[in-house]
């Protein structure tokens, strides 16, 4: 599978997570690809907002804490 660049963490294939070595290869969703040729490149997208706070609030659980700071709504990887 090629490499595309700015798109994820393509050179880390070990799972902190789940201690497992590599992930899995799924190649059946690669068909499309196959039949149709090579798809498009992403594009990154930028959108302009005008947020009322910087303050997100945590309502979960399972973390310690009921507020953070976002400055980054998103990040492209």
């Amino acid at each position: 599978m090629a490499i595309e660049k700015g798109r994820g963490a393509t050179d880390n294939d070990e799972s902190q997570r789940f201690n497992l070595p590599q992930r899995s290869v799924d190649g059946d969703w690669l068909d499309l690809a196959m039949l149709e040729g090579a798809l498009p490149r992403l594009r990154t997208q930028v959108t302009i907002e005008r947020p009322r706070t910087i303050i997100a609030r945590n309502a979960s659980p399972d973390i310690g804490f009921d507020r953070s700071i976002n400055a980054y709504r998103g990040c492209d990887h």
